[in-house]
């Protein structure tokens, strides 16, 4: 996992000192921190590693990789330092409560959950820290979005008459789905890259909990707008997505599985009879439904917002 060390910039103050800091590895200034070089190969290098050997990144890939790292560590340091200035970021205490939830969830004692981290190279204390900055950033999307996405009635009732209205009886599986696209000609090599960024993205998914926002992004398929959403009946799932799905948890996400199409990640939902669903029990999970896939795209607005407002520099020539 990547370090989250912060420099104050008044540091830097003195221009020496701010020539040897750059010679010595900052990557970036946000406002009064950094980002390091250090974090951003650190960053650069979870997701190659899950490349194959035999099959080695391009350069272009490479600065690709570079690129959206760095994007990702800029905006994870403005998100905290908004928080903070607006007093929201995440107490001990709500660290607290979702690390008690997981072990709740898992049926497991709240250190197991850290011993499990620890296995995984994350001490108690940073994983704390990653935890409390996935809080901060929920609570920030929930919090710059609002007022700003509006569901009216009238959408409601249509979402509801498209999925509900003249279905035929049977259940279906509800889910949400990123394709990471490839050509049923591609070499190899070609096939070993997309699984890789697709086992990047359900890591992320898994994390941060926006496996919406990561298929609006980056699938390429045609639900792509509608974060993943599909919904299809139990019988006309391909085995391969059937048998991965299918005994997943509501939130739970597969691993990756490939087809013709390329490579997948399916989140679980739920199941339903849209035959036996009235109006009035699901007009409140529909609406959320439709803050939800509003949200996201909206605080992206956001964010690029933050981003024009607040001083931001890439100082590493390498960088730029």
């Amino acid at each position: 996992m990547r370090d989250k060390l912060c420099l104050l910039l008044m540091l830097l103050a003195a221009s020496g000192i701010a020539r040897a800091e750059v010679a010595d590895g900052v990557a970036a200034i946000v406002g009064d921190e950094v980002v390091l070089l250090s974090e951003v190969r650190s960053a650069m290098q979870s997701v190659a590693a899950r490349v194959p050997k035999d099959h080695p990144l391009t350069p272009q890939e490479m600065k690709q990789i570079r690129d959206n790292a760095l994007k990702s560590l800029i905006d994870d340091r403005l998100i905290l330092q908004v928080a903070k200035f607006q007093g929201i970021a995440a107490s001990e205490e709500e660290i607290d409560a979702a690390v008690n939830g997981i072990a709740e969830e898992e049926g497991i004692a709240a250190d197991a959950i850290y011993a499990a981290a620890a296995e995984q190279g994350l001490p108690r204390a940073a994983y704390r820290e990653q935890l409390g900055k996935q809080i901060t950033r929920m609570k920030m999307i929930s919090g710059s979005v609002q007022g700003r996405v509006r569901v009216s009635d009238e959408e409601v009732r249509k979402l509801y008459d498209e999925r509900y209205g003249q279905a035929r009886p049977g259940e279906r599986i509800r889910v949400l789905h990123i394709l990471i696209a490839v050509p049923s000609d591609a070499p190899p090599e070609t096939r070993e890259k997309a699984r890789a960024f697709a086992a990047q993205l359900r890591d992320q998914a898994r994390q941060n909990g926006d496996f919406g926002g990561l298929a609006r992004k980056y699938s390429g398929a045609p639900t792509a707008q509608q974060g993943g959403l599909t919904v299809f009946r139990e019988e006309d799932a391909p085995d391969l997505i059937k048998s991965a799905v299918f005994g997943l948890k509501p939130g739970e996400i597969t691993d990756v599985i490939e087809n013709a199409h390329g490579e997948n990640l399916f989140q679980f939902l739920d199941r339903f009879d849209p035959s036996t669903v009235s109006f009035e029990q699901v007009a409140d999970k529909l609406r959320g439904e439709l803050i939800e896939r509003r949200t996201m795209p909206e605080f992206e607005k956001w964010l690029a917002d933050v981003r024009k407002n607040r001083y931001v520099e890439i100082v590493a020539p390498e960088l730029q």
